[in-house]
């Protein structure tokens, strides 16, 4: 009785492990932040379809305020990898690096936004994407 009580304990634990890692991303102020970017951006898609660069830009000033609290935030992954010390120092120089760029590269499109500038949305979209590449590659944890 005991040995399938603890067979199927022990099977119960194996199997949501990553229900459990993926729970702990889910809680973090960081993860918070990086859903409402993603709310947000798709509002932006949805209003740069429409042309109305006003309302797209509403979103933008909104990612802009998300990213400047994500910067204080720690990556899950440095926890996951027990980062302490100089190595923790120096790897969220290099998280707050991306999410300065990042903050650069949308503080641009809300300009070329503001001047209509359709041609400059559209490299700065690219942009974008560069970067979300960057950041999700080298500081997401696989959740």
């Amino acid at each position: 009785m005991y040995k399938r009580l603890f067979i199927g304990a022990l099977a119960t634990l194996a199997l949501s492990t990553n229900v459990f890692a993926h729970g702990v991303c889910e809680v973090s102020p960081l993860h918070h932040d990086m859903e409402s970017i993603k709310t947000h951006l798709k509002g932006m898609a949805s209003n740069l379809k429409a042309g109305d660069n006003a309302e797209a830009t509403k979103n933008v000033e909104q990612v802009i305020a998300l990213f400047k609290d994500a910067r204080t935030q720690t990556p899950y992954l440095f926890t996951e990898k027990k980062l302490a010390g100089d190595e923790l120092a120096k790897e969220t120089a290099k998280y707050q690096s991306v999410i300065d760029d990042t903050i650069n590269v949308f503080s641009s499109l809300e300009i070329a936004l503001k001047n209509n500038d359709s041609d400059k949305v559209k490299t700065l979209l690219g942009q974008i994407g560069k970067q979300r590449q960057i950041g999700h590659s080298t500081f997401k944890a696989d959740c």
